[in-house]
């Protein structure tokens, strides 16, 4: 998964469920499951982008692919891109909101304790009661804080305590706060207000609720509360991580659910709506799988999908003959021209995308390069110009089946690997041209970037599967020389 997919993929998913809440669920009086479908729908959100399905395809490639070095191609250079990249401007405008939501929120939290602060703690019932010197903050609860007004310290309604008490023992804050964190880093989505938001009503019903159960009196009834509720309601939130016992926010709505009838147990297949649609996402958002290899007969392809015949082709076209196909040169040429050929587009150095393209051609028998198209590619301008190099190939030596030259297939990966001009062992580009004035490799002077290049594309191959390749360095007297192991450069 790439850097970007995956905060897109999980504000999707973010989306997708608070959708089916607000269009199937906001109006039942399940008030439990629409919390936990609340908390749990936002915690699918940030797994299920890590989902993969099963699936067939494979990483493997058929027989007689040809498998090139992982060729470092337009390495980023200082000297020649102006200011940061576009990945780096991304990242340098996620960190700012991120950070900007961060401060949001511990200044908030501080502004509760400042307020708590100021008030008289005692315990009271396993709580935490503050009495709150004057009236100018409505009656509140936070953690396992019960903040009282004044009047209502002096009064203590018993209502109210009750309401409160619900919200305390029912963990609504830690609802809030984990909210406000995932809310943090997707910053970007405005969808999580609307979860806050949600998640604060649901904790006003639940509240409400429990405070109605546990009414002593049983003359009183959800009408009597909810007058009490309106009779309460000119007061205003202290913060915005709390919620007063009556705020005018969500008054209507919670009058209007004192009054509704429970709802039908038929209502619960809504839950159940989401699945399906999950299902779907999931499917729409699974990552490219690599290449399946093709059915061969005896080394000949004989199922080709229509969208994939080979034109301009004439004959059978195999896999595996008795002579390969060779470039002019043998293997060692092949890299030298790819070398020499291929250069990083702009566009894909500028967006930091660096990864395999895949390709296909067929040599045919007169050694001409036929049928090139990309199997899986990056974007980016990377699979313009992997094809223009491989099309560009001058005629290969046939391969050949029992004497005669057949077309052969071949699936070629192509590494576009775009590192940062960094350091080596701490050193910078500076630091090791002040300190040596020789550079070798396998004992030949090459100079600094031809060195780099060098190290780079050793590197490179070392990272492959199965790799027998290794480095050894030697540094003194002013001279960085590095030999390879099992390659010869």
């Amino acid at each position: 998964m790439s850097t970007f997919s995956y905060p897109l993929t999980a504000s999707l998913y973010l989306v997708l469920f608070y959708g089916c809440y607000a269009l199937f669920l906001r109006r039942n009086t399940f008030f439990g499951l629409n919390r936990a479908y609340l908390l749990l729908s936002v915690l699918a959100s940030l797994a299920l982008p890590f989902v993969e399905l099963p699936s067939q395809a494979t990483e493997s490639l058929p027989v007689g692919t040809v498998t090139l070095p992982a060729f470092t191609v337009g390495a980023a250079d200082t000297s020649t891109t102006d200011g940061l990249s576009l990945s780096q401007w991304l990242w340098l405008i996620y960190g700012a909101g991120v950070a900007v939501m961060l401060i949001r929120l511990v200044v908030n939290l501080r502004a509760v304790f400042t307020l708590i602060r100021t008030g008289t703690v005692e315990s009271w019932q396993g709580l935490r009661l503050v009495q709150l010197p004057d009236d100018s903050t409505p009656s509140f609860s936070f953690g396992r804080y019960l903040v009282l007004s004044q009047t209502d310290a002096l009064l203590r309604p018993d209502m109210l305590i009750r309401h409160e008490i619900a919200h305390i023992r029912q963990r609504h804050t830690a609802d809030i706060l984990f909210i406000e964190l995932v809310w943090a880093a997707f910053w970007f989505n405005p969808v999580l207000y609307f979860y806050k938001r949600s998640l604060q009503e649901v904790h006003e019903f639940l509240a409400d609720q429990a405070a109605v159960r546990q009414e002593t009196n049983p003359q009183n009834t959800s009408s009597d509360y909810a007058r009490q509720l309106v009779a309460y309601a000119l007061q205003t939130s202290p913060s915005a991580l709390t919620t007063p016992f009556a705020s005018l926010s969500t008054l209507k709505q919670r009058i209007l659910m004192l009054q509704k009838p429970a709802s039908n147990r038929s209502a619960l297949l809504r839950y159940a709506l989401v699945l399906p649609v999950a299902a779907l996402l999931i499917m729409c958002t699974q990552p490219e799988k690599e290449l399946v290899q093709v059915e061969k007969k005896n080394n000949v392809i004989t199922d080709i999908p229509k969208s994939n015949q080979f034109k301009g082709v004439q004959g059978e076209v195999y896999t595996v003959v008795e002579k390969q196909p060779e470039f002019p040169g043998g293997m060692k040429a092949l890299g030298n021209y790819m070398e020499k050929n291929l250069k990083y587009p702009m566009p894909a150095q500028r967006a930091n995308v660096s990864g395999r393209v895949f390709l296909s051609f067929i040599v045919t028998t007169d050694g001409e390069i036929k049928n090139v198209e990309v199997l899986k590619g990056l974007g980016f301008g990377t699979d313009e110009e992997a094809l223009r190099v491989v099309a560009a190939m001058p005629r290969w030596t046939p391969g050949s089946q029992d004497g005669v030259p057949v077309n052969v297939k071949y699936n070629l990966p192509i590494n576009f690997v775009l590192e940062e001009e960094g350091d080596i062992d701490g050193q910078t580009s500076e630091d090791l041209k002040k300190t040596y004035n020789t550079f070798l490799v396998n004992g030949k002077s090459v100079g600094y970037d031809g060195y780099i290049k060098a190290m780079k594309a050793v590197t490179a191959l070392m990272n492959e599967k199965d790799s027998k390749i290794g480095i050894q360095f030697d540094a003194k007297n002013g001279v960085l020389a590095m030999k390879t192991e099992n390659y010869n450069l």
